[in-house]
């Protein structure tokens, strides 16, 4: 599972080369104020804590499209996570990444997951109800990128409602 080949994506692991495009990346609130544990700004010293103490092959990969970043996804926990540079979103490309990862996590024999989105993230709501996650609580998580406490809906999935998703590449 260190490397996943769909039709439109190459998900490999995280590798030195992902820098420059990962900090830009987290260094837009756009996309870092809608996660829970990157700081802003982001920097080098930031990415190598993540490259090092945080990714692991075959449980975090790097998205690319036609040889270029598009953004991370990864499994953590038993907890689905992933962000998308702003040029990659609205294109399906993380409905696909993802449901590459959940279909090979199932189809090893993987357990449950969850995950869960800032209220007000319409794109991570429709593609985690499109994989088939199912509501399962709201909380306040803390927003570290933005320093704020913010409105939280969490998510669980089993492999018999993937299985039974509008998107499963199994």
């Amino acid at each position: 599972m260190e490397r996943i080949v769909t039709p439109r994506l190459t998900l490999r692991p995280v590798a030195p080369q992902d820098q420059a495009p990962v900090v830009a990346g987290l260094n837009d609130l756009a996309v870092s104020g809608w996660l829970s544990v990157v700081p802003h700004p982001y920097g080098p010293q930031d990415f190598e804590h993540f490259v090092t103490e945080i990714a692991r092959p075959g449980r975090t990969w790097t998205i690319e499209e036609a040889g270029v970043f598009a953004g991370i996804v990864g499994l953590e926990n038993a907890a689905l996570g992933y962000w998308l540079m702003p040029s990659a979103h609205g294109r399906g490309i993380a409905t696909e990444a993802a449901g590459a990862v959940l279909a090979a996590h199932f189809a090893a024999g993987g357990g449950d997951l969850v995950s869960g989105y800032f209220e007000g993230n319409q794109r991570s709501a429709r593609v985690l109800g499109k994989l088939g996650f199912a509501e399962t609580g709201r909380d306040v998580k803390f927003c570290r990128a933005l320093g704020q406490d913010r409105a939280h809906v969490t998510l669980g999935l089993t492999e018999r409602a993937f299985r039974l998703s509008a998107f499963n590449l199994a």
